[in-house]
Formats: C-alpha cells, sequence, structure tokens
C-alpha cells in the first residue's frame, strides 16, 4: 500500500498509493503488536486458560531453574 509497493513495483499511478510513507514498519509492527496483544486477552480457548494456569510457574523456572528436571542432552 505504501508508493515502494503501489506505484514502483505494481505501477500504479504516481501519487495513488493508499499509504503516504515510503516505510511504513513503523505502523505496520506496532498494528502487528497491538492485534497480537488482543487476539491473546480475547482468547478464551481450553488451550490458553492452561497456558495461563502456568505461566508464573513457567517463569519461576526459566529464572531460577527451580523445578526444572535437569540438564537436557545437546
Amino acid at each position: 500500500m505504501s508508493p515502494s509497493v503501489w506505484e514502483v513495483t505494481l505501477g500504479n499511478p504516481k501519487g495513488s498509493a493508499l499509504f503516504p510513507y515510503t516505510s511504513p514498519a513503523l505502523f505496520s509492527m506496532a498494528a502487528g503488536f497491538i492485534g497480537i496483544w488482543l487476539f491473546s486477552i480475547l482468547d478464551n480457548s481450553a488451550r490458553a486458560k492452561e497456558d495461563r494456569a502456568g505461566y508464573i510457574a513457567q517463569k519461576v523456572r526459566s529464572e531460577t531453574g527451580i523445578g526444572a528436571a535437569g540438564a537436557s542432552g545437546h
């Protein structure tokens, strides 16, 4: 939708791009992160509830090693 793609790559007329910036990553990345956050908050599936319930235990295990079974064989 930026001029880089809409006009240069796709060959549409100059000035017809729907998004005025040539590098819209600031906006698209922010929209992506907000979307991921929003969908994770709104997810009420059984798997999401299971993941939320185990978050604190996983955080403690990842930061302290308490509860870890042992070193993995690499």
